[in-house]
């Protein structure tokens, strides 16, 4: 629980460092610092598989020839693009908004994979995918109004998100091939480096002595622990609680969210923020939680719960 706060508080910290950051300098600054706490807890929890087992243990799987094309387009996709418009769409919103349009990814990724025929959903991932089209529908309309004026940075957020729903449906075969921990380590070095490259010249002209306290707690505590950290926690949350529960404390992310900005930055949520919360994070309890215990057989149940897992997994670096 007090992960989800610290979640919640990453997209207002994100906006207060915007403040003194460009976009995309901010953003790949605390993609490193994640990228290297996550192989940091990565090395940590392959030594102590090694000192567990006699068995050997390869700490980066090799992968097959065939299997890189797939590698490098999630890798681009996910840990290059996304991150990318996702800290510019923020740019152009509030925090509280953007975690609200990342709530939508269930909906997103329940229908991509129902319409491909790679998901099943029973009446009530129909009622959750509806609640959360309404949610979306509501919030979009309020970013179009003149007084708000949104509308640019909830479409970039719509299509960061997409990536990030996209890239899950490419890589679930390679992680369930290779395991979920490496491969999105490697897919974070690839996609990390070339973030880097196109982001050298905006890091270069950061006066990097000048920037405020919470700047560098944003940077340093919103990359090192909430992503490398928060894998660990993440993993650790699953074995322990199971899928469910973890994607339930999950959704409570994008009230923490607004919670926190009202608290800190007094950052008020209007009524239709409020309304779409509601139906979004109404709608993502149905799909990912009730709709996934009412699947017909053990299987269907246990793939779910694979894709739920590897959904938290990701989901919080983009």
């Amino acid at each position: 629980m007090l992960f989800v706060f610290f979640w919640g508080a990453n997209f207002i910290l994100a906006e207060i460092a915007l403040t003194e950051m460009s976009p995309i300098s901010f953003s790949v600054s605390r993609f490193a610092m994640g990228g290297i706490a996550m192989f940091i807890v990565m090395y940590m929890q392959y030594r102590a598989e090694c000192n567990s087992t006699s068995e050997k243990v390869a700490f980066i799987p090799k992968i097959k020839n065939k299997h890189w094309p797939r590698l490098l387009f999630v890798s681009v996709i996910g840990a290059t693009l996304a991150p990318w418009l996702g800290i510019e769409g923020l740019g152009l919103t509030h925090g509280a908004r953007a975690s609200l349009w990342l709530a939508l990814g269930p909906a997103i990724s329940t229908g991509i994979g129902y319409l491909f025929s790679t998901e099943r959903m029973g009446a009530f991932g129909y009622l959750g995918v509806t609640l959360a089209v309404i949610g979306t529908i509501i919030l979009a309309w309020d970013g179009l109004q003149p007084e708000q004026g949104y509308w640019l940075g909830d479409l970039i957020l719509i299509i960061a998100l997409a990536l990030t729903v996209i890239e899950l449906h490419a890589i679930k075969p390679l992680a369930r091939k290779y395991g979920s921990v490496p491969i999105v380590a490697l897919r974070t070095a690839i996609g990390g480096t070339l973030y880097l490259l196109i982001a050298s010249p905006e890091l270069i002209e950061v006066t990097w002595l000048s920037l405020g306290l919470w700047t560098w707690i944003a940077i340093l505590a919103g990359g090192a622990i909430g992503v490398g950290v928060g894998q660990w926690v993440k993993v650790r949350a699953l074995k322990k609680l199971g899928p469910t529960q973890v994607v339930l404390y999950g959704n409570i992310v994008p009230i923490a969210a607004l919670l926190i900005a009202w608290l800190s930055i007094g950052e008020n949520p209007n009524a239709m923020e409020i309304i779409s919360a509601v139906f979004i994070i109404t709608g993502a309890i149905f799909i990912q939680v009730i709709d996934s215990q009412t699947e017909p057989t053990p299987e269907i149940r246990k793939k779910k719960e694979e894709d739920l897992t590897f959904f938290t997994q990701t989901k919080s670096e983009s």
